[in-house]
C-alpha cells in the first residue's frame, strides 16, 4: 500500500512543515493510488531496483516533499514489476509504457490535490522497471530507472490533456531521464529522425539540496535516497535472470499439477537413465527423486543431492556454497544437461543440494543451497561459451531458502 513519509523524518524545517500541513492530502493520494489497478505490480518504495519478494517486506513510505534543483518538489519513488523484452520493446516504447501505465496515473492523483500548495514548484516521479536482454549468449535482466520532473503549471495542463499527442507536446517542456540520461518522452507514433531537443547538461543533470541524514546511502542507511542519486543510477554489469512479470508475455507454461505430471512422464525415461549412469557422481538422494516443479512462473527439473566437503574448509555459508558449486555442481552440468535437448519443454534445472562437512555426524553445520539455472545458460556453459560465474549470474541462488548473490572468487578467497 502506498505510504507517506512521516513529517518528523524530514530534517529541513520548511519541507517538514509542508509535509505536516498537507499530510491529509498526501494520505488521500496514497489511498487512491493503493486502489489503482496498475497492469503489473507496483510498490512505493524508499529505494529502486529491489526484488519483489523483498519489496513486499520493505518499508514502502516514499511520498514526500524535498528539494529538486533548488525548487520545492513533491517526490514519489516506486518499483514497477514489469519486464520488457529488449528485442520486442525499444527504449522509447518502454519509456512510453511506464509513463502511461504508472507515472501518468500518479500525476492524475497528486496534481489536482496539491497544485495550489504555496511554494510547491515541481512534481517529480522516479520509477524502476526491468528489461530482458541477451548478453554473451545468456538471457539477462536488469533494471532501468525512469525519472520525470514536471513544473507545477505544466503538470496541471498534462493531467487535463485530452490525448497522448497533447500530453507529448506538453512533456517536451518537462525533464525526463532514462537510466540517468536526459531524453524525450515520445507518446504518439514513432520518434522522428531528428536530433533531440536541447537537454540539461548530463554532467550534473540533477542538483538537489537533500540532507545527508535522509539521503546518505553510502553510509549504509536505509532512509529515502535522494533524487539525483536515483537518476544517475547505473545499470548493474552482472547478468540477472530472475523472472519478474513478463511484458510482453513469454511462452506460457502449464504450472498445474497435471502439467507437471505430463512433463514428468515425458522425460521420465531420460531421468531414469541419468540417475542410473550418474547417481554415484551426483549423489542423488533416494527419498527425493528428480521431479518437475513450478517456480516463478516457470518449470524446473529439481535434482536433490548431497555435497560432501572436507572438514574445516569454510566458516562462511557463502564460501560453502561457492565450494559446493565449483567442486560438485559445476562438474555435473555438462553430463546431466546432455540428457535433454536444447529445446526441451521446461525452463531449467534446480540443483538442490545439502552441503555437509566431513566429520559432522549430526549435520550441525549442514547448509541447503539451490542453484536454479535456466537451460539457455546451462547450454552456454556446456559449450564452453560461458564461465561458471556467468552461469550463476543468469540464475537464482537460494541459501537456506533465502535468495543470495554469489561471487565465486570473492567467496572462496575468504
Amino acid at each position: 500500500m502506498a505510504q507517506v513519509i512521516s513529517p518528523m523524518e524530514i530534517k529541513d524545517v520548511a519541507l517538514r512543515n509542508m509535509q505536516q500541513r498537507n499530510l491529509h492530502d498526501l494520505q488521500a493520494i496514497a489511498t487512491e493510488l493503493s486502489q489503482h489497478k496498475f497492469p503489473y505490480p507496483f510498490y512505493f518504495s524508499r529505494k529502486l531496483d529491489i526484488e519483489e519478494a523483498l519489496q513486499k517486506q520493505t518499508d514502502q513510505r516514499s511520498i514526500r516533499f524535498e528539494m529538486y534543483d533548488n525548487k520545492k518538489a513533491l517526490v514519489i519513488t516506486g518499483n514497477y514489476y514489469a519486464s520488457y523484452s529488449d528485442e520486442l520493446v525499444d527504449a522509447d516504447h518502454r519509456l512510453r509504457r511506464t509513463f502511461t501505465d504508472v507515472m501518468l496515473p500518479i500525476l492524475q492523483a497528486e496534481v489536482p490535490r496539491l497544485a495550489s500548495v504555496p511554494g510547491l514548484e515541481v512534481f517529480a516521479i522516479e520509477v524502476s522497471h526491468h528489461v530482458r536482454r541477451k548478453m554473451m549468449g545468456l538471457n539477462g535482466e536488469y533494471a532501468e530507472n525512469v525519472v520525470i520532473a514536471v513544473p507545477r503549471e505544466l503538470a496541471l495542463r498534462v493531467v487535463e490533456a485530452r490525448d497522448p499527442q497533447e500530453q507529448q507536446t506538453l512533456m517536451l517542456d518537462a525533464e525526463v531521464y532514462h537510466s540517468g540520461e536526459p531524453t524525450v518522452l515520445w507518446l504518439a507514433g514513432e520518434r522522428p529522425a531528428l536530433p533531440d531537443r536541447a537537454a540539461p547538461e548530463a554532467a550534473e543533470p540533477l542538483v538537489a539540496s537533500v540532507h545527508p541524514t535522509v539521503a546518505n546511502e553510502a553510509g549504509g542507511r536505509s532512509d529515502v535516497p535522494s533524487l539525483p542519486t536515483l537518476a544517475r543510477a547505473t545499470v548493474p554489469p552482472e547478468l540477472r535472470a530472475a523472472p519478474v512479470h513478463d511484458l510482453p508475455a513469454a511462452a506460457a507454461r502449464d504450472l498445474s499439477a497435471a502439467g507437471l505430471k505430463a512433463l514428468q512422464e515425458k522425460f521420465q525415461p531420460s531421468i531414469e537413465t541419468m540417475v542410473h549412469e550418474h547417481g554415484a557422481d551426483a549423489h542423488f538422494v533416494s527419498y527425493a527423486p528428480p521431479a518437475f516443479i513450478a517456480f516463478k512462473q516457470a518449470t524446473y527439473l529439481q535434482l536433490s543431492m548431497t555435497t560432501q566437503l572436507d572438514a574445516g574448509v569454510a566458516d562462511s555459508q557463502y564460501k560453502l556454497a561457492a565450494l559446493a558449486f565449483d567442486r560438485h555442481i559445476a562438474h555435473l552440468v555438462r553430463p546431466l544437461v546432455g540428457y535433454f535437448k536444447d529445446g526441451a519443454d521446461f525452463d531449467g534445472i534446480d540443483f538442490s543440494t545439502t552441503v555437509k562437512l566431513a566429520g559432522d555426524a549430526e549435520n550441525a553445520h549442514a547448509l541447503a543451497v539451490e542453484f536454479i539455472l535456466p537451460l539457455s545458460a546451462l547450454n552456454c556453459f556446456r559449450d564452453y561459451d560461458c564461465t561458471g560465474q556467468q552461469l550463476l549470474n543468469a540464475g537464482i541462488i537460494l541459501i537456506n531458502g533465502e535468495r543470495s548473490g554469489l561471487e565465486l572468487q570473492a567467496a572462496e578467497a575468504k
